[in-house]
């Protein structure tokens, strides 16, 4: 249809109902019957505007739409089977479209995906831009993305960013006891936490370092997570990956949601998500989000209280600019969970005492860990042009850290040895990202480059007071009668240091697409980085200067029948943390390179996508520690291997999927210590295995009750305890959730983390002790 008619056939033909917002839910009980009669009544159920050509719904008949849905779930599910499909028009409209016909309403049809270049589905992501900084359909990625959804989020009533990931194959983190104060993960059998630079937030750089708070998930629209060796777009890496957390943003119709939880240790928390249009004009829009939380957790004498507000407005001119206003504040008040050895904790057979299961090891009024995290920011986007735009983003971000406690060193008897930690640290970081995306269309061949060029600078000032002699340590705590007499002066001396850094980088890509059939992804990037580190105890300063190229190249073959087989090559490098007393400077970079072979496939006309890779993915210059000198050398390469399942699906209406296998062979290759080539890298399971379900009951006739529970796998790690054979058991986790939607404003849910309260052991040099059950419920009111 040519584009001078468009207009009058919308003003004469199209059927339209006004519209509320798409990220609301409603309830619909629609009988099989005409297309044309199920998209009127969502229209007026929602208040959406839903619009159609008359001609091309007659006589097609739609299956019935039941259960709590937004407009835009309940339009698709009408759709399926008729050849057409539902787009977001530039007023916010859901437009019905012949599939494949991008021309019938092509001059108002625009790419109105959610935030982050997403259609989220369900549990299911259609597209993610962490892979290529452009929105991308996942399909066409040659690199493993996991992508949890808000849905998903919600349906697993995700408490932090570790809970909304713990169902990704490959990812593994360490208990809440730790996950409160810091974000510290591992993908593919590498750390890629905050001190690696892994945690990102709206495609930039977050976290100088990683104890600098993490991320709050309730104001998180999804999450993103691009495994194996990505330093092309997003500059120092560790190799085993990132993870992109995307900010709630203002929404384009009215939004309004307050929750109250209750569960046990006291808990108490209260939220709320705000947002809309601020003008008649539909120029500007808001999001407001926040958070109050209260609460004790299984160990005595350790809170676990946070306040988050993040404010955001929008501003959109026209359909071809928008900018982006971010900002968050954060305060965490919550205790560190002290690292013990394997020796200290009730899985060892060493004769002595032990420090129990939620034991409280430190002391009354000195152990505490509080951070305030704040972030200002904004995102810019403008098209020029159908093949020119040009995107920028720049945020600031600082904390400050305040946390003492004590560490348990060794057991006299029954008297438990503990050494002072006191630390005060501060962290900044600027971060901005600049490109320009441009298309050309010549046919068979189709060509989507991007340049850009970014800029991260950080700093990271630590004061630290950690005992190192016998004459330093703390008074003991008696394990056979504890009582809590007081800490003491504390005499160590100052062992931090003061980190100033920079990295600018500049990037190039092309994903070429031949025949709609084959992509092929070329990209280069080129790194400087710059750092500098004083040590106070010395006032040596070590400073070092890089730069690194790094490349990445992919090819996809996109099928008919729904598969796409990949296979790439790609690079990262990550920036050394220790010094090199012994040179005077730091060490050179870390290095990374992948390959990966994989295969997707998202059956037609279907919500399920189902994912499947297998990989090598080594580092070089990595640290080992030479027992000798008691100092670090740049001797070492590790090599981790493995196989990632993964399948995300709403199945039926009423059932949503996710689930995911990993296996990761992760070893030593070389190291100073010829003892260490060939073990396995502390903490990292072989086989790890997850499963999710969340069902409506709508086939018993009760549409406002869901259910959910999953199961969560982790098989023996390595660590180095004494006399021991140096494996930590396996264990399962189970966790379930019910909701039940009282009304279209009241909800109702009750959440159960593992279930059956067992008991486990998490190691990774150090130990801590897992997670007990946790419960609670909560409150949901939307209007």
């Amino acid at each position: 249809m040519h584009s001078n008619l468009v207009l009058p056939l919308v003003a004469g033909c199209l059927v339209s109902f006004t519209l509320q917002a798409a990220e609301t839910a409603h309830d619909f009980n629609l009988p099989a019957g005409a297309v044309s009669t199920a998209l009127i009544t969502i229209g007026q159920v929602s208040g959406k505007q839903v619009l159609f050509i008359p001609g091309e719904v007659a006589g097609l008949q739609a299956p019935a739409v039941k259960g709590r849905l937004s407009a835009d779930e309940a339009v698709r599910r009408t759709l399926m089977g008729t050849g057409l499909s539902a787009v977001v028009t530039a007023s916010g409209a859901l437009s019905v479209q012949r599939t494949g016909d991008g021309l019938s309403l092509d001059t108002i049809t625009i790419d109105a995906a959610r935030p982050g270049g997403s259609d989220d589905v369900g549990f299911v992501a259609q597209r993610s831009s962490v892979g290529t900084k452009t929105p991308t359909a996942l399909v066409k990625i040659p690199q493993s993305v996991s992508v949890v959804t808000r849905e998903e989020l919600n349906a697993r009533k995700s408490d932090n960013l570790s809970d909304a990931l713990k169902y990704t194959p490959g990812f593994s983190s360490q208990p809440a006891s730790f996950s409160r104060v810091a974000d510290d993960y591992t993908l593919r059998g590498f750390n890629v936490g905050a001190g690696t630079g892994g945690i990102l937030r709206d495609g930039l750089k977050l976290q100088s370092n990683p104890y600098d708070g993490s991320v709050e998930a309730y104001g998180l629209e999804r999450v993103e997570v691009l495994k194996g060796a990505s330093s092309v777009l997003y500059g120092q890496l560790s190799p085993g990956g990132m993870i992109n957390t995307v900010s709630k943003r203002p929404t384009d119709t009215p939004l309004h949601e307050l929750g109250l939880e209750l569960g046990n240790y006291d808990r108490r928390q209260y939220t709320l998500d705000l947002g809309g249009p601020l003008d008649d004009q539909g120029q500007f829009s808001y999001r407001l989000t926040g958070l109050w939380r209260d609460s004790g957790t299984q160990v005595d004498h350790v809170d676990d209280d946070r306040r988050y507000i993040a404010p955001a407005v929008t501003w959109k001119p026209n359909d071809d600019t928008s900018l982006t206003v971010l900002a968050s504040h954060q305060d965490t008040y919550t205790g560190f969970s002290p690292p013990m050895s394997y020796g200290l904790s009730s899985y060892s057979n060493t004769p002595g005492y032990k420090i129990e299961r939620n034991q409280f090891v430190g002391e009354p009024g000195y152990d505490h860990f509080s951070n305030r995290m704040d972030t200002l920011g904004y995102l810019f986007e403008h098209r020029f042009n159908d093949n020119l735009a040009v995107n920028h983003s720049l945020r600031y971000f600082q904390a400050n850290t305040n946390w003492d406690y004590l560490i348990p060193q060794a057991v006299s008897g029954s008297r438990l040895l503990r050494r002072y930690s006191a630390r005060e640290e501060r962290s900044t970081g600027w971060t901005s990202d600049n490109n320009l995306n441009f298309t050309i269309d010549s046919g068979r061949w189709q060509h989507d480059l991007t340049a850009g060029v970014d800029y991260y600078h950080k700093t990271y000032d630590s004061h630290r007071f950690i005992s190192q002699t016998l004459a330093q340590l703390a008074p003991s705590l008696n394990l056979a009668n504890p009582q809590h007499t007081g800490v003491g002066a504390n005499t160590a001396a100052d062992s931090g240091s003061d980190l100033h850094s920079s990295q600018a980088g500049i990037y190039l890509q092309d994903q070429i697409t031949f025949d709609e059939k084959w992509v092929l992804l070329l990209g280069g990037r080129q790194d400087w980085v710059e750092s500098a580190t004083t040590t106070f105890a010395t006032d040596a300063r070590a400073t070092r200067d890089d730069k690194k190229a790094t490349g990445r190249v992919g090819l996809v073959y996109l099928a008919d029948n729904g598969l796409a087989p990949y296979i790439s090559y790609s690079q990262s490098f990550q920036p050394a943390s220790v010094s090199n007393p012994a040179f005077g400077n730091a060490f050179a970079p870390l290095e990374g390179e992948q390959y990966e072979i994989g295969v997707r496939y998202q059956p037609p006309g279907s919500d399920t996508l189902l994912s499947a890779a297998v990989y090598q993915l080594d580092q070089e210059n990595s640290l080992s520690l030479d027992s000798l000198t008691n100092t670090y050398v740049q001797y070492g390469k590790t090599r981790s291997k493995g196989l990632e399942l993964e399948a995300k699906s709403n199945l039926t209406e009423n059932l949503q999927l996710s689930a995911g296998y990993a296996y990761t062979d992760t070893h030593v290759l070389e190291d100073q210590a010829a003892s260490n080539v060939g073990k396995r890298i502390e903490g990292v399971p072989y086989n790890t295995a997850s499963l999710w379900a969340s069902y409506r009951l709508a086939s018993v006739g009760l549409d406002q009750l869901r259910v959910g529970a999953g199961a969560r796998y982790t098989g023996t790690t390595r660590t180095t305890p004494s006399a021991y054979d140096g494996k930590i058991p396996a264990y399962t986790l189970v966790d379930a959730l019910v909701s039940y939607d009282v009304d279209s404003h009241w909800q109702l849910q009750a959440k159960a983390q593992n279930l059956f309260n067992k008991k486990y052991l998490y190691c990774n040099t150090t130990c801590r002790y897992g997670d007990e059950r946790s419960v609670l419920g909560s409150v949901t009111y939307r209007w």
